[in-house]
C-alpha cells in the first residue's frame, strides 16, 4: 500500500493531492486531484484591476494543467489527472487563464470529476467553457450530493470528499463565502488519512462532532491552512491565520499543519492598498504551538512550489 502525497504547486494555494487506490479494484496506483489550480503566470483579477489585481511572485511547479498531466503520465505507474476541485469562486482559486488554454482545456474535459461548491460552480459557468461533460461537474454543497453520501458513483472506493460550511456566518458580510472547509478522506493508504483544506480558515464551530474525537486507530489528520492573518476594512477577517490553527488543533487534532495561501503576491488596486497582513513565520508558529499546546504533537510545514509532504 502507498502513502498519501501532498504536492505544493505554487506559492499560493494550489495543491496536487495523490490518494492511493484500492489495489484489488484498480490497475493504477493513485487518484490524482488538483485543488484550486493557479498555474498560468498571468495575474488574478477580482472584478476590475482597479478593485483587486494580484500577481504571483514565485513560479509554479508546472506552468499549466497540461504540463502537470504530462508529468503524471510520465510516471512509471502511468498516472493521469483524475479530478479538479475549485473550493472558492475567486480567481486565485479558479484562475481563468489556467483552465482556458487549449491544452489544459483538453485535460479539463477529460477528467472524471470537477468538484465545486455552489459559489465556484457559478464562477465556472460564467467562464463559458464549452465541451465539459455535464456529468463530470459535481457540486459538493448540493443536497443531492450530501444525501447520496458523497456520491460514491464519482469517487473511487475508499475515497470521500465533503464540504464543511462556515458556521460563524454573522462574523462578517463575506464570512460564509470565505471560511468553509473541504474534508478529503482516504482509507486506502498505508496510513488512512483525512485532509482538511481551508485556505482562509474554518473555525472550530464548523468541525462536526464526529471529527472532534481522536482519530481512530492509525488514521492521520492533515490541516492545510493559512499561517498569515489578513483583514480588510468592513469585510473583516479574510484569512484567519495561525491564531485559528491554534484554536483548531484541540478540535481537529491534526498530525501536521501545512501552510497555504500566504504568498506575498504583488497586490494592486483598492484591495491591495487596504488589506492588512500579520505574517507568521515557521519559527514563530512553532514557538506559539509549544506555548499553547505543549503536550500535543503536531508537525508544522511551509512547503515551496514543487515540494511534497508524504503522510507516514
Amino acid at each position: 500500500m502507498a502513502a498519501v502525497e501532498l504536492h505544493k504547486l505554487n506559492g499560493d494555494t494550489s495543491w496536487l493531492i495523490r490518494l492511493p487506490l484500492k489495489q484489488q479494484l484498480e490497475s493504477r496506483s493513485f487518484y490524482n486531484i488538483v485543488l484550486d489550480p493557479w498555474l498560468h503566470p498571468t495575474p488574478q483579477v477580482d472584478g476590475l484591476p482597479l478593485f483587486s489585481r494580484q500577481t504571483r511572485v514565485e513560479p509554479a511547479a508546472f506552468g499549466s494543467l497540461a504540463q502537470l498531466d504530462r508529468w503524471l503520465r510520465s510516471l512509471p505507474s502511468d498516472e493521469a489527472l483524475d479530478a479538479v476541485l475549485f473550493s472558492h469562486p475567486f480567481t486565485d482559486h479558479l484562475h481563468p487563464e489556467t483552465v482556458r488554454d487549449e491544452e489544459s482545456l483538453a485535460v479539463l474535459r477529460a477528467v472524471t470529476a470537477i468538484f465545486t461548491t455552489d459559489d465556484s460552480l457559478s464562477a465556472l459557468r460564467a467562464l463559458g467553457i464549452k465541451g465539459i461533460p455535464a456529468g463530470t461537474i459535481v457540486d459538493i454543497t448540493s443536497t443531492a450530493y450530501r444525501q447520496d453520501g458523497g456520491d460514491t458513483n464519482v469517487l473511487p472506493v475508499g475515497i470521500e470528499i465533503e464540504h464543511l460550511p462556515a458556521r460563524d456566518w454573522a462574523a462578517s458580510p463575506a464570512w460564509h463565502k470565505l471560511h468553509s472547509g473541504i474534508l478529503i478522506s482516504c482509507a486506502n493508504a498505508t496510513t488512512p488519512t483525512q485532509i482538511l483544506y481551508s485556505p482562509h480558515g474554518v473555525t472550530p464551530r464548523s468541525i462536526q462532532a464526529r471529527m472532534q474525537s481522536p482519530s481512530p486507530g492509525k488514521m492521520a489528520r492533515i490541516l492545510i491552512h493559512s499561517f498569515d492573518r489578513q483583514t480588510l476594512p468592513l469585510i473583516g477577517t479574510v484569512a484567519c491565520g495561525f491564531p485559528n490553527v491554534l484554536d483548531l488543533i484541540p478540535t481537529f487534532q491534526p498530525d501536521a499543519v501545512l501552510a497555504t495561501h500566504d504568498e506575498h503576491k504583488r497586490a494592486e488596486g483598492i484591495v491591495g492598498h487596504l488589506i492588512k497582513r500579520t505574517t507568521v513565520s515557521l519559527d514563530k508558529a512553532a514557538s506559539r504551538l509549544r506555548q499553547q499546546h505543549p503536550h500535543i504533537p503536531c508537525v508544522l510545514k511551509q512547503l515551496a512550489p514543487g515540494e511534497c509532504f508524504i503522510v507516514s
